[in-house]
């Protein structure tokens, strides 16, 4: 029979029809005497089948279906020597090893069940372990009514008696059934149509058994209608192990569906009415007219209270989907949100289908590009909008090529594609969407485009772990993107290797206390004059193994935590005592520290600049205060609450690279400055463009009638020099009078610089 199967190409469907055929021609041949011959060729076949069907599919797990065939294996031994022995009568008068084949075969089965019901739940699933324990219950009872009491009253109650021992074959079958309610409560078998042919199967098993050792049954052959029974569970069972959706059986539910709870309470009733209705029919002769009518009564309280019982929960179920719908989509746009990529991916990790052979899976995150802009122009309300057409646009596209689309964070969006054949295809949808968004959004009467920038991350298999992954990648390669302005960046672990500053935050504060961090002095030379005002104190950090490292590349690590202020307090501390060095060589100097926004924030910092320059012996009038533009706006009242402290010790207050916000310097002049720093962009181009040295020269014109002194940054040319002379800038600093140098060079430096005579044209 194996090769016309594989013929067949194991096809289930065939397989069941013929196999029902075969099974309905079994009264046909028994008065030929082929009767067994011909039950046994379909049962063994069966059984061949499914050794057979579970080697084809591959399930996984495995050993939830060995132990199935190992169970239809030991009912058909077991069925071959009872055959053999009912000749000479022995099978009905004494346990022989058929017995054993057959309580061993519904033992594996009910271990199969087991297994099924359990693998990979994260709990056990005990909801439905206490449903199928009801319905195997309830079963037991009519059993034991029916089938079981009247042979215990013929033969008597005696474990020895084989037909004593054979009701366990029936009650077996009833709790298998039973393990079929919790197969389907806890895995996805609800939604395959193989759970249908295992029902049948075990179903049509159980119902052979009750006829055949029932009431003393199994003294005789079994009937023609036992063997059919029989033989209806052998071909299911192989149709079963055929069933190309075999594996689901095993997946569990994502979640606990409103409607199959609802399913669950409808199937509770008649169970709980089996028993006593099933006694009612029995007996309703023999009982009172009175009785009869208090137990209708009965029934008919209990199903107006089951009524009830069912509407709260129908209302209560509608109640839970409309807060799981909320919960996984956004408030704003109403596309779904994290929460429901969340589901997506625990979806696909057990219950979707099988990826596909060399497939990816892979994150596109997009953000907006300059989406803050949009709210500052014109307003959140209408930045809002702006956002809802965005997604509505995006979630319609992913929904037309099958992807899973969802809004994260402000203007940050995911699309999740899962089993792409090609890397490729990942990159042209990331263009796709940048096509998209090119076409003009009309909103409130108002026609505007969008851009984003794209982080790409890919990865061969799925799980939690990598979901997690993939989403610090795809944020790293949109950050990528964002730095270079490429729109579309794909993560790579190399480049990200090269990029990684983790190392910083973990090595920094060692290097402070084994005093790595060295302090670098860059001159400020009055032009009018040509002599040395002072210096700016600029952080290098003295590696042993990297070398010297510049600001740039660990400052914005630390400064968002508490490192940041120990820097601050290092640097102050190490400036001030070089001062003092300075002044015992005859070389008195102004020193400017750099103050960041989160140091701006510490109301101790006057006490501790007061306390630094006490104890190196500095007069607060040769210590000068940087700040950036950006962390002077910050909080306008507390930073001038700061400031106006450290004038009042005598401290000089500086704003650094003026022009790279959009403060206007009337607003700044409320923290009481003395000096103002242009940014070294606008010195740099002034010399040949137009826009920069108007910005220059309309600075100084304000910052002169404000009666605050400019000094340039980033000199390096002399015509530079002689513009900035020219419109009487009052100070400059750069490479053209010195880079940053070690403090131990600052004095041959100054004396240069002071005896250089700039040629100017």
């Amino acid at each position: 029979m194996s090769p016309f199967l594989a013929a067949l190409k194991l096809d289930w469907r065939m397989f069941w029809l013929l196999g029902l055929l075969a099974a309905s021609c079994l009264p046909l041949l028994s008065p030929l005497g082929l009767r067994d011959s011909w039950y046994f060729l379909i049962a063994c076949s069966s059984a061949g089948v499914i050794w057979l069907g579970i080697g084809q599919q591959g399930p996984r797990p495995i050993q939830p279906w060995r132990q199935f065939a190992i169970a239809i294996s030991a009912q058909c031994l077991g069925g071959l020597i009872e055959a053999n022995t009912d000749v000479s009568g022995a099978f009905g008068m004494h346990l022989s090893l058929a017995d054993m084949c057959l309580l061993s075969g519904h033992l594996a089965m009910m271990s199969s069940l087991w297994q099924l019901a359990c693998y990979q739940q994260p709990q056990f699933p005990r909801h439905g372990f206490f449903q199928g324990w009801i319905l195997a219950t309830s079963l037991m009872l009519i059993g034991w009514q029916f089938l079981f009491l009247p042979t215990i009253l013929h033969h008597g109650f005696s474990l020895d008696r084989p037909q004593i021992f054979r009701m366990l074959y029936p009650c077996l079958s009833f709790i298998e059934i039973g393990m079929l309610l919790w197969l389907w409560t806890s895995s996805a078998a609800y939604a395959s149509r193989v759970f249908i042919q295992l029902c049948l199967g075990i179903l049509s098993f159980a119902i052979g058994e009750c006829v055949f050792h029932g009431t003393s049954n199994s003294l005789a052959v079994p009937s023609d209608l036992n063997l059919l029974f029989w033989l209806m569970a052998y071909v299911n069972f192989a149709s079963v192990a055929l069933h190309p959706d075999l594996a689901q059986l095993s997946q569990p539910r994502a979640s606990e569906h409103g409607r199959h709870a609802n399913h669950i309470l409808t199937l509770l009733l008649p169970l709980a009415l089996l028993f006593p209705v099933a006694l009612l029919l029995r007996y309703f002769q023999a009982l009172h007219p009175a009785t009869v009518g208090i137990l209708v009564g009965f029934f008919i309280v209990f199903i107006i209270g089951w009524f009830q019982l069912r509407g709260t929960m129908q209302h209560i179920i509608e109640v839970k989907q409309q807060l799981e719908k909320q919960n996984r989509t956004d408030y704003l746009t109403g596309v779904p949100n994290r929460n429901y990529l969340e589901q997506v991916v625990e979806n696909s990790i057990y219950t979707a289908r099988k990826p596909l052979p060399h497939s990816f899976n892979a994150m596109l995150l997009m953000d907006i590009d300059g989406f803050k802009a949009f709210n500052n122009i014109f307003g959140f309300g209408l930045g809002d909008l702006i956002l809802k057409a965005v997604a509505k646009r995006l979630y319609h596209d992913s929904q037309v090529h099958g992807d899973h689309f969802a809004r994260v964070d402000g203007d940050e969006f995911i699309l999740l594609m899962l089993n792409v054949p090609e890397k490729a295809m990942v990159e042209q949808q990331a263009w796709h969407i940048h096509q998209l968004l090119e076409q003009p959004f009309m909103v409130n009467g108002l026609t505007t485009k969008v851009s984003c920038s794209i982080g790409i991350s890919i990865a061969a298999s799925f799980s939690k772990h990598t979901f997690a992954n993939m989403q610090r990648e795809s944020e790293r390669a949109l950050l990528w993107a964002k730095e270079s302005q490429s729109q579309v960046e794909c993560y790579l672990a190399m480049r990200d290797k090269t990029d990684d500053k983790s190392w910083v935050i973990n090595e920094f504060r060692q290097a402070i206390q084994q005093q790595q961090i060295v302090v670098y002095y860059q001159p400020k030379v009055h032009l009018a004059t040509q002599t040395v005002i002072g210096v700016e104190a600029l952080v290098r950090w003295q590696h042993p193994r990297r070398g010297l490292i510049m600001p740039g590349e660990f400052v914005p690590q630390i400064e968002n935590t508490d490192l940041i202020h120990t820097l601050f307090k290092w640097v102050l501390n190490e400036s001030t005592r070089q001062w003092q060095r300075w002044h015992q060589q005859q070389l008195d100097l102004t020193i400017a520290v750099n103050v960041t926004a989160r140091d701006l924030m510490n109301f101790d910092l006057v006490k501790e600049m007061q306390q630094a320059l006490e104890k190196h012996g500095m007069p607060a009038h040769r210590i000068e205060v940087e700040i950036t533009e950006s962390s002077a706006l910050a909080d306008p009242r507390r930073v001038k609450q700061l400031l106006s402290g450290l004038i009042a010790l005598g401290i000089k207050i500086s704003i650094d690279d003026y022009g790279t916000g959009y403060s206007s310097l009337l607003y700044l002049q409320q923290l009481s400055l003395h000096y103002l720093k242009i940014d070294q962009q606008f010195i740099r181009e002034m010399h040949q463009d137009a826009s920069s040295l108007a910005i220059v020269r309309s600075t100084l014109e304000l910052a002169k009638n404000l009666n605050i002194e400019v000094i340039a940054e980033g000199i390096q040319a002399v015509v530079s020099l002689e513009q900035l002379k020219a419109m009487r800038c009052y100070g400059a600093q750069g490479f053209l009078f010195s880079a940053p140098m070690p403090a131990s060079e600052i004095p041959a430096i100054v004396q240069r610089i002071e005896a250089t005579r700039y040629e100017l044209d």
